[in-house]
């Protein structure tokens, strides 16, 4: 895909940035500007407030107009009652991107949605783009760029990206995905989506060589009709993975203050994201879970599911959920299980769940599952008790990896179809397991949502067409 130049470009990718409203009191406008000069932005920032002479080493314009230079970017800070005048300025200035990060709009009220609205009005009409307000911007991880306070140095680059219509939602989101292995491409923050809305963000992300996934947090749809055209044209090309805030009336009313979000009928929405080819989680850890085996895992070519397991209760709980997904549990083809009975013992019933128990045959089953033309997805559960298996990995971790996985169809070239591993016990045991298999196997959180994950990748494919083209779309990370 050929990518075009955006209006979105000046988000992500500012050459300079202005921060009006930055003080000296604890708030946004007193870290911002300290993390973006830590950041390494030093040289392309520009600080307003017209009480300030000096900060951080910087000097202190006392209105944007005053920067004798072109700015990019500007992001306001100051309260809601003094955003229409810095706005202003800031389009007399000639900036054409604007972040508002000031609450007090639409989700106050009546009088809120009407500043709300003269604000766009405002920027529409000087050939500008307004992000927010009520939001915290947005991240660009490979450009190593942020509006907001992020751990920036721990954030893993990698092809997920993320909307998120709260503003502090997509803050906690970064500070949990580095323990979580979630690598991240592109964020953004809507908010009150005054102007700019998710439509316009997939758009983005549909073109930006860096998302290969994207994520959504909403809580209503803002052009339902455009959403949908949008949405359905960028999932052919991308999965877009959703979660849907405001189930309940309590919900919605709660939306209504949070980011001014006007509740439609929940039937009629989820039905849009599902005609749009949108997969939908149940909750924020599904979500994520979702995300990481699409940004591992190459999409199967059909619905025939083994789970290997050193667990018989977890192969249950996973087996369970993936009938109920509507996937299948074959047998493996006798040739197959011949091979696993050359090593396993007379206890090890080889079916599928494949429990092989403490049987130290995990890896030889693992091999033929993968060599097995019969099998679309893999689900495993290499579990041990750290009591045992601690003392040897510490004296020789080698031996250890090699119980699990071995070099074959597990190293070199991408794999011929997805697996997906859940590792309860102890988090070093979940750590050194991720080790063991790099970045093919994603690990999630429960056998139910490893099950339900799987059954994700299966829509997809078949929303795609994989299954009568399976060569033309093999891999996500190629």
């Amino acid at each position: 895909m050929t990518r075009q130049d955006s209006f979105l470009d000046a988000f992500f990718g500012p050459k300079s940035i202005a921060l009006i409203g930055v003080t000296t009191r604890f708030g946004f406008g007193a870290g911002l500007p300290r993390f973006m000069i830590k950041s390494g932005m030093r040289d392309k920032l520009y600080l307003v407030n017209p009480k300030i002479k000096e900060m951080e080493g910087l000097p202190v314009y006392r209105s944007v107009k005053e920067i004798p230079n072109t700015i990019d970017l500007a992001c306001i800070l100051v309260p809601a009652s003094a955003v229409g005048g810095v706005l202003n300025e800031c389009l007399e200035k000639g900036i054409k991107a604007v972040i508002v990060m000031s609450a007090g709009f639409a989700e106050t009220g009546d009088d809120g949605r009407a500043m709300q609205e003269k604000l766009v009005r405002m920027a529409r009409s000087a050939g500008a783009r307004l992000l927010g307000p009520n939001c915290v911007g947005v991240v660009n991880v490979p450009g190593r760029f942020a509006t907001c306070e992020v751990l920036l140095e721990h954030l893993q680059p990698g092809p997920i990206s993320i909307i998120a219509q709260s503003g502090v939602f997509g803050n906690i989101l970064l500070d949990w995905a580095p323990s979580q292995g979630i690598p991240i491409a592109k964020v953004a923050t809507i908010g009150n989506r005054a102007d700019i809305d998710e439509a316009d963000l997939l758009e983005y992300l549909h073109q930006d060589p860096d998302t290969k996934v994207i994520v959504l947090y909403l809580e209503s749809l803002q052009r339902p009709g455009h959403f949908l055209e949008v949405a359905q044209r960028t999932s052919m090309d991308k999965p877009i993975l959703v979660y849907l805030g405001g189930e309940t009336e309590a919900g919605r009313r709660a939306t209504m203050s949070h980011t001014g979000s006007l509740g439609g009928s929940r039937p009629i929405e989820e039905g849009l994201l599902r005609q749009a080819g949108l997969l939908m989680a149940t909750d924020p850890i599904e979500l994520f879970d979702m995300a990481r085996t699409f940004a591992f895992c190459p999409l199967p070519e059909g619905n025939r599911i083994l789970v290997v397991t050193s667990s018989g209760s977890l192969g249950v709980m996973a087996a369970d959920t993936l009938l109920k997904e509507g996937l299948s549990l074959p047998l493996l083809s006798e040739q197959a299980r011949a091979h696993i009975r050359e090593k396993a013992p007379p206890w090890m019933n080889v079916g599928n769940p494949l429990d092989v128990g403490p049987s130290g045959i995990f890896n030889h089953a693992l091999e033929a599952a993968l060599r097995e033309p019969g099998i679309d997805g893999i689900i495993i559960f290499p579990i041990i008790p750290w009591a045992v298996i601690s003392p040897v990995l510490e004296s020789n971790p080698e031996v250890v990896a090699g119980m699990f996985v071995r070099e074959g169809p597990m190293s070199g070239q991408p794999l011929p179809r997805p697996i997906i591993a859940s590792v309860l016990g102890h988090p070093a045991w979940k750590d050194s397991v991720a080790r063991f298999f790099g970045n093919k196997v994603p690990i999630v959180s429960s056998p139910q949502a490893a099950a339900r994950s799987m059954a994700a990748l299966y829509r997809y494919a078949k929303w795609r067409g994989v299954r009568e083209t399976p060569a033309a779309v093999a891999h996500y990370g190629a």
